[in-house]
C-alpha cells in the first residue's frame, strides 16, 4: 500500500508540473505582442529522493547577455542617423525647389539691373531695381532664418532628450531596487521592463551596461561617468551656452556635451553644431559677396543726378550674419533715383547698370570658380547630398539592428508554433497522468475494501 501512495504522490507532483508547464505557455502566447517581453521557460527536475516522478524547479526568462548588449550598441547608431534625417529634412524645406529660392531672387534681381541698363534714364527701372534688391535681401533673411529655426528646434530636441534619459535612469534605478529586494516571477516582468528601459535610454545615447550580481544593473556613457549606480541615477544637467544659446550637457558639474556623440543626442547635436553652421557660413559667404561686389561697381558710378553712387546695399559688418543682416541702403529706398547706372555721370551712360548685371555670369565666389548662383546650388547640392548619406546610413544602421533583433528573438521571442506544440505536449502529460493518478487512485480505493472486509 506504501507504493500505491508514492505512485500517488508522484501522479499529483506530475499533474502540478503539467498544470505549471501550460500555464507558461499560456503566458507566453498571451504576452507574444508585449514590448519587451521575453518568452519564459519552464525548468523541471526528477525527484532524486527516492519517491521519483518530477518537480518544478521554476520559471526563467531565456535572454541573451551578448545579442542584448549588440542590440544596445545598434540602437544608437541608427538613431543618431535618424535624428540627423530629420533635422536636415527641415533643412531640405528651408532651401526650396531649384528657381522658387534665393536662385530666383537672384535672377530676378540681375534682370531688373539689365533692364535698367537698356533704359539707363528710366525711373520706374530704378524702382524696379530697388525692389527687387529689396526682395533678394530678403530671400537671404528668411533663408538664413529658416536654417536658425532648423538649428532651434535640433537644440529643443536635445533639451526634450536630455530630460527623457533622466526620466529613464531614474526609472531604471527604481526598477533595479524592485529587482534586488524582489521575488518570484514578479522579477521577470520587473527586468522585461529594465530591458525595454535600457533600450529607450540607448535610443538617446550609447551606454555601458554591467549587470549586477543582484540583477540590477550600472549604466554608464562610454567615456565611464555614471548615470545608474545600483539603486541610484544621477541627472544630466541641462545648461545654456552664452556664445549661442544652445543647451550643454553635464554630469555632476563637469560639461559632457562632446561626449554624447552617438544616438539621438549625438545626431541632433552634430545637425545642430556642424552641418547647420555649415551651410550658414556658405549662404553668408554668398550674401557677403553679392553685397560686396553690387557695393564696389554700384559706389564706382553716378546716379540719375550725376552725383557719387554710394552703397547700394548696407556694409556687412562681417561675413558671419551677413545674410540675416543683408539690406538695401536706405537712402536708395527712400530715393530710387540714387541708383547708379552711369559710368561717367552721363545721363544716358548705362556702363555701372550693365558691370552690375554682368555679374550674373562673373565667378567672383570660392575663390573665383562659382557664380553667386553657382554658388547657391552648391549649397542647396551640399544638403541635398548630406540628407541622402545619412538616410543611407540610417537604412544601413537599421538592417544591422534588425537582424540582431532577428538572433535575439530566436532566443527570446514567442513563436505560436512552438507554444501550441508546448500546449498539446503538456495537455497530453496532464491527462495521462491524470488518467494514472485515477488508476492508482481506483486501486488503493479496491485494496482498502479488500483489507476492511476482511
Amino acid at each position: 500500500m506504501a507504493g500505491l501512495f508514492s505512485s500517488l504522490s508522484m501522479a499529483a507532483r506530475s499533474l502540478e508540473a503539467q498544470r505549471a508547464g501550460l500555464d507558461t505557455a499560456g503566458q507566453n502566447i498571451a504576452n507574444l505582442n508585449t514590448p519587451g517581453y521575453a518568452r519564459r521557460r519552464l525548468d523541471l527536475a526528477e525527484v532524486t529522493n527516492g519517491t521519483g516522478g518530477v518537480e518544478v524547479l521554476g520559471t526563467r526568462a531565456m535572454r541573451d547577455a551578448v545579442l542584448d548588449a549588440r542590440a544596445r550598441t545598434a540602437i544608437p547608431d541608427e538613431a543618431r542617423e535618424g535624428a540627423i534625417v530629420d533635422t536636415l529634412a527641415l533643412v531640405e524645406t528651408s532651401i526650396g525647389a531649384p528657381g522658387q529660392s534665393l536662385d530666383g531672387r537672384l535672377a530676378a534681381f540681375f534682370d531688373a539691373v539689365s533692364a535698367l541698363s537698356v533704359d539707363p534714364t528710366s525711373a520706374v527701372a530704378r524702382d524696379g531695381v530697388v525692389l527687387q534688391g529689396r526682395q533678394l535681401a530678403a530671400s537671404f533673411a528668411d533663408v538664413a532664418g529658416r536654417l536658425a529655426d532648423s538649428a532651434r528646434l535640433a537644440d529643443n530636441g536635445v533639451r526634450d532628450a536630455a530630460a527623457e534619459l533622466n526620466s529613464l535612469t531614474a526609472q531604471i534605478a527604481e526598477l533595479n531596487d524592485a529587482i534586488a529586494t524582489g521575488g518570484g516571477a514578479d522579477v521577470e516582468a520587473l527586468r522585461d521592463r529594465q530591458q525595454i528601459a535600457l533600450e529607450k535610454l540607448s535610443g538617446l545615447t550609447s551606454v555601458a551596461v554591467l549587470t549586477r550580481a543582484d540583477g540590477g544593473v550600472d549604466v554608464t556613457i562610454p567615456s565611464g561617468r555614471a548615470l545608474v549606480i545600483g539603486g541610484s541615477s544621477y541627472d544630466v544637467q541641462v545648461g545654456t551656452a552664452p556664445s549661442t544659446g544652445y543647451a550643454t550637457l553635464s554630469l555632476n558639474n563637469i560639461d559632457v556635451t562632446s561626449e554624447f556623440t552617438n544616438g539621438k543626442i549625438g545626431g541632433l547635436s552634430y545637425a545642430r553644431d556642424t552641418l547647420i553652421p555649415g551651410y550658414q557660413s556658405r549662404l553668408d559667404d554668398i550674401a557677403y559677396g553679392v553685397a560686396q561686389q553690387v557695393n564696389t561697381l554700384h559706389q564706382a558710378g553716378f546716379d540719375l543726378n550725376g552725383n557719387a553712387g554710394v552703397a547700394f546695399f548696407t556694409p556687412p559688418a562681417a561675413v558671419a550674419g551677413a545674410a540675416a543682416n543683408l539690406a538695401v541702403n536706405p537712402a536708395l529706398t527712400a530715393n530710387p533715383s540714387l541708383v547708379a547706372a552711369s559710368q561717367t555721370g552721363a545721363p544716358g551712360d548705362n556702363q555701372i547698370a550693365r558691370q552690375i548685371a554682368a555679374l550674373r555670369d562673373s565667378q567672383v565666389l570660392l575663390g573665383g570658380t562659382a557664380t553667386f548662383t553657382e554658388g547657391w546650388a552648391q549649397l542647396a547640392y551640399r544638403v541635398g547630398a548630406d540628407v541622402d548619406a545619412a538616410r543611407a546610413q540610417q537604412q544601413s544602421k537599421q538592417d544591422v539592428a534588425e537582424q540582431v533583433a532577428r538572433l535575439r528573438d530566436q532566443v527570446s521571442g514567442v513563436s505560436l508554433d512552438e507554444e501550441a506544440a508546448s500546449m498539446i505536449k503538456f495537455q497530453r502529460a496532464y491527462e495521462a497522468n491524470a488518467k494514472y493518478f485515477s488508476t492508482v487512485d481506483e486501486m488503493l480505493l479496491t485494496l482498502m475494501r479488500t483489507v476492511g472486509g476482511g
